[in-house]
């Protein structure tokens, strides 16, 4: 058997397994993603009109081993599938119960009821079955009471191969997920999912880059604001698996075409006490189904964009579930040209949005144009790489908070070093007696770049990676693989706003700056772009 048939049975096969043993236990919920069509919005390109056009001449009739068709992969293609599965709460399901009455120990809707005790996995007096949003203050505050918002949250996949080695981009609405967890669940960090779906589905960890929206109105998953119930959060991690086990189990052959436009009108920069760079470019590619029988017409597989602009357009105060603006590009992109939609965060660290939710979304979505009016990768190599190191935490609050598990990530009290920059002659240096081990993520799909650090890079971060690659398209993106707060370079750090300053910079004149309260180092964003650039430099 050619290597295409093996990963993609291999891929159905434990799929199957997979889902059947979910159904019989957890009960997931499968999408039905057959009606995602494409839909030609424009005419297609004479270049991608002409290849996929030859592919369809050269479809075989026969049958592989067990009557399933056997489809050679072309020059030019690759294996790809998607998948999205919902992230509605279904406590049943778990043996589990969702309150979304008298939630809140913190702020102005804090009933002070006896219902709220210590919760000894995040630490926090609360309601253990309640499901607390992130992003706004900190603490108890904010309970997601409907799950009514029209562009639901999902877990998102796809999964891209070329013959030998595969990658898998997965983005979960939550406004944090960490790579490892201490208490709010065993083996559920995207760190221990990558070692775990990569045995399954015989796919290198290192392939896997795991993403989260940062929607400040979606579910925390790292109990910073409350956290969520453990049987939701076994409910979810079921969901990444199933979304990942089912973008696998679809590859396909299909076509990349990728581009860069310009939004300068849907973000700003807003550091208080200097003027920061932006990253204005809308990075974006779109798999096409190589086997459509009507080139003219042809089908999406996947459409991914990555974009800086923090998802805070919707109010917390409704108290419902709210994927935000990537929600809306998600759904604007699948109804323009079929198959999933995935947005993922780039540099938006120092970023906000310039518009509503709706304005944001569509927005975006509406610069990607047509079928056939990106650049084609015709030598789409797949090569990833992924690099952990031990990072000093020199960050007085996130200390206090970290080590005792307000923030259930592993905070080790053993000491680390680094030196870290561009000239090797004066390097950012740091130790610490506290220290969390972490890592970036680095991926090659020819000229397609996709980088990944833990955490919420700033645009000069991003910027910097982009420029490495002027012939091609580059996602530098944030939040993938784990989330330990702002990364910036030391040059860009506040030192009085790391010291908990940054807390109350607003009730101060704002002479320090807000990001830098959740900042781990000052180091920490050297050492993150210098590792990421040399995991480019070796792929």
């Amino acid at each position: 058997m050619n290597r295409y048939f093996k990963i993609a049975a291999t891929g159905l096969v434990a799929g199957a397994l997979f889902v059947g043993a979910a159904w019989a236990g957890g009960g997931l919920i499968p999408v039905d993603l057959s009606g995602s069509e494409g839909q030609a919005t424009d005419a297609v390109s004479s270049e991608l009109t002409k290849r996929l056009a030859a592919r369809a001449e050269s479809l075989p009739d026969e049958a592989g081993d067990g009557g399933v068709q056997i489809l050679e992969l072309k020059p030019g293609e690759v294996l790809a599938g998607a998948s999205k599965v919902s992230m509605e709460p279904r406590p049943a399901e778990y043996d589990g119960t969702w309150e979304t009455e008298g939630c809140e120990t913190f702020g102005d809707d804090a009933p002070g009821d006896v219902t709220h005790y210590p919760d000894f996995r995040v630490r926090w007096p609360e309601n253990p079955n309640c499901i607390y949003m992130g992003g706004y203050g900190i603490g108890p505050m904010n309970a997601i009471t409907k799950w009514t918002d029209p562009y639901g949250l999902w877990v998102r996949s796809v999964a891209i191969g070329d013959g030998t080695d595969t990658i898998v981009l997965t983005v979960i609405d939550g406004v944090y997920y960490f790579g490892d967890y201490v208490n709010m669940c065993d083996g559920c960090g995207f760190f221990d999912l990558a070692q775990e779906l990569g045995g399954e589905l015989q796919i290198d960890p290192d392939g896997f880059l795991f993403a989260s929206t940062h929607s400040h109105t979606s579910p925390d998953f790292i109990g910073g604001w409350g956290g969520v119930p453990d049987w939701y959060m076994e409910q979810v991690a079921d969901t990444i698996r199933q979304s990942v086990t089912e973008a696998v189990g679809a590859m396909e052959p299909g076509v990349i075409e990728m581009g860069d436009e310009l939004a300068r009108a849907r973000n700003g920069e807003r550091r208080d006490t200097y003027r920061s760079a932006e990253d204005n470019s809308l990075s974006w590619f779109r798999i096409i189904d190589a086997t459509t029988a009507n080139p003219q017409a042809p089908r999406a597989i996947a459409t991914v964009g990555g974009f800086s602009a923090h998802p805070v357009t919707a109010d917390e105060g409704p108290g419902i579930a709210d994927g935000d603006f990537p929600g809306v590009f998600n759904s604007k992109v699948e109804e323009r040209f079929g198959g999933i939609g995935l947005f993922f965060q780039a540099g938006f660290g120092n970023v906000s949005p310039r518009g509503n939710k709706v304005e944001m979304g569509e927005g975006l979505a509406n610069l990607i144009p047509g079928a056939g009016e990106g650049t084609l990768i015709s030598n789409p190599d797949v090569r990833s790489a992924q690099a952990f190191w031990d990072q000093p935490v020199t960050n007085s609050g996130l200390t206090a908070l970290g080590v005792p598990g307000f923030f259930d990530r592993p905070f080790a009290q053993t000491p680390s070093q680094v030196a870290a920059g561009k000239n090797a002659n004066k390097p950012c240096r740091s130790a610490s007696s506290v220290t969390v081990n972490t890592a970036v993520s680095a991926a090659k799909v020819g000229p397609l770049w996709i980088t990944g650090a833990p955490g919420e890079i700033f645009s000069n971060y991003s910027n910097t990676i982009e420029e490495k690659n002027p012939d091609g398209v580059t996602f530098a993106l944030s939040l993938v693989n784990d989330g330990l707060g702002y990364i910036m370079q030391s040059f860009e750090t506040d030192h009085g706003g790391r010291q908990a300053l940054g807390f109350v910079a607003g009730e101060i004149g704002q002479v320090v700056e807000y990001e830098d309260a959740y900042s781990i180092d000052h180091c920490f964003g050297d050492m993150a772009l210098e590792t990421t650039l040399g995991l480019l430099g070796g792929l």
